[in-house]
């Protein structure tokens, strides 16, 4: 016989109810006994954190209406609070709205000040609104975010004369708080000069998002050196770099580099040139460029050549670490002989520079049919400078593969730093002689399909006799601008060629070989200028 099991499942359905015992009813918790905290999450609101005193006013808005306005709550190093505790229901929900800094009223527009010079904490309005909020005995956390612009500006003073102030001027400095806590620019405020703070190296500036041009001024020794900036629009939350060179007569504004912390709004150039400005200052072995300064040298044969790896980045371009996404501007790296690391730290990047591929030093799109026409272009080298060609580093290190149209490869022993024993440049002699083998490594890529990889091949004891070269990257190519027709069935459809002065180490080189070889024009590259016959 067949048991009915929908009948034996009510039974014991019903046994389980009547030995149930009944809960207690629980007892509403009574919120008003805990004050009402916020933690601030956000990005900056003084170079480190909120500190202890600062204060916020706080809004809360449930349902039943206004709760509470403009309570201030004062920062104790973990939370905002006060005299504030929560309402005593637990299930109503509340909007809570809270600014930073404080002030006596909810304000309806918000100035910055015009000397900034003693901090810019006082004009760095944020503010921070969050939805949905039941009373609880933990802090809120809210989001705070920046609701106005900062500048950030690095100055490179060579005038000789101590830097006394940096103004812009032309700022709008008053923005409009709307009801959500948001700022924009009050369109009937009168423009002001706005005086930056001064923290260490870099100068601080911080105004309301803005469409405006404006005027760097800077003060030293006494004398005010003034220019143009070009047109810029400012965007709420955005910090914008602003690089200058101090000149005894002028300043020249430049491009800068990346910006941390506050979500990076771009560079500000000026005027509406985007050439950066080159000063040359040879008989004191340096040229300025793009803001950098880099070495040179002037060989024997009266060429100048920079001793200094390239680390310009053209606008419109950022510096990679994948050497395998196609980017075309990438970090320089360091290798343990298996796995590269790529070097992004500035001390690293001024040493060794950064890694191109020839479209980016270029400026300029390679194909098949013109990758013969860029020997010796300018590119991205400084005004007066370009690309090396084959021709001219051939009088450098005396050694070469084939060109178009070789039969053999040719050979200079008369080039400057020849070696009859290597045959080709001797990089050791090269390094006494000040032209600094930097050791930078190269990202290799056979062709257009290919994937780019670092270099990982490091000097070893037996293939390097120079100790302090030891374990670093073996394999840098320094760019040339001279094309060359590949070998190989494809021929320049997936690979296009440039001959570029190349470093090998091995027993029978222990001491370096410099000589030219071939570099694939998607591959990434140091770039040494030299500078134009004159």
């Amino acid at each position: 016989m067949k048991t009915n099991l929908f009948w034996v499942a009510a039974a014991l359905a019903a046994l389980t109810a009547c030995n149930k015992t009944p809960e207690k009813e629980k007892t509403p918790v009574d919120f008003s006994q805990y004050a009402l905290r916020v933690e601030p999450v956000i990005t900056r609101a003084t170079e480190t954190n909120f500190e202890s005193g600062d204060a916020v006013g706080l809004t809360v808005t449930r349902a039943a209406g206004a709760y509470a306005t403009n309570e201030k709550l004062t920062y104790d190093g973990a939370a905002f609070s006060g005299s504030l505790n929560w309402y005593s229901e637990g299930t109503d929900e509340a909007t809570l709205k809270a600014y930073y800094p404080y002030s006596e009223t909810v304000p309806s527009s918000f100035t910055v000040a015009a000397d900034q010079s003693a901090g810019t904490a006082s004009s760095d309005f944020l503010s921070a609104v969050k939805e949905g909020v039941l009373p609880t005995a933990n802090a809120v956390a809210m989001v705070f975010k920046h609701r106005l612009s900062r500048l950030v500006v690095t100055v490179n003073n060579l005038s000789g004369a101590a830097i006394e102030s940096v103004v812009f001027q032309g700022a709008i400095p008053t923005a409009l708080i709307a009801d959500d806590l948001t700022a924009t620019v009050d369109p009937s405020a009168n423009p002001v000069d706005i005086k930056a703070f001064a923290d260490g190296e870099k100068y601080y500036a911080i105004l309301p998002a803005q469409k405006v041009t404006l005027t760097a001024a800077v003060t030293a020794g006494g004398k005010v050196l003034s220019q143009q900036l070009a047109e810029a629009s400012l965007e709420t939350g955005k910090q914008y770099s602003v690089s200058i060179v101090v000149l005894k007569e002028e300043i020249k504004v430049v491009l800068a580099g990346e910006i941390e912390n506050w979500s990076e709004g771009g560079e500000i150039t000026g005027g509406d040139d985007d050439d950066p400005v080159t000063e040359e200052h040879l008989d004191e072995g340096y040229i300025l460029y793009g803001g950098d300064r880099y070495s040179v040298l002037q060989l024997s044969n009266g060429r100048w050549i920079m001793t200094q790896s390239l680390r310009f980045v053209p606008k419109g371009k950022t510096v990679s670490s994948d050497p395998s996404d196609g980017n075309g501007l990438w970090y320089p790296y360091t290798s343990d002989g298996t796995t590269a690391t790529p070097a992004t730290d500035a001390a690293s990047i001024e040493a060794r520079g950064l890694l191109y591929d020839h479209e980016v030093a270029f400026g300029s799109e390679i194909t098949s049919d013109n990758y013969k026409t860029f020997e010796g272009t300018r590119g991205i080298c400084p005004e007066g400078w370009h690309i090396p060609t084959r021709a001219e580093f051939l009088a450098i290190v005396g050694a070469s593969n084939k060109g178009d149209g070789e039969t053999t490869a040719p050979t200079d022993e008369n080039a400057i730093f020849y070696d009859k024993d290597y045959k080709a440049g001797r990089i050791k002699t090269m390094n006494e002689k000040g032209f600094n083998w930097d050791f930078a490594g190269s990202i290799s890529r056979n062709n257009v399909e290919a994937t780019g990889k670092y270099s990982t091949v490091v000097t070893k004891s037996n293939t390097c006799s120079v100790e302090e070269w030891l374990g670093k990257n073996a394999v840098t190519y320094y760019m040339g601008s001279t094309g060359y027709t590949p070998t190989g069935s494809d021929g320049t459809t997936k690979n296009r060629q440039f001959m570029s002065l190349m470093s090998t180490f091995t027993a029978s080189f222990p001491e370096g070989k410099a000589s030219i070889a071939y570099t694939n024009f998607r591959a990434g590259y140091s770039l040494r200028c030299i500078r134009d016959l004159k």
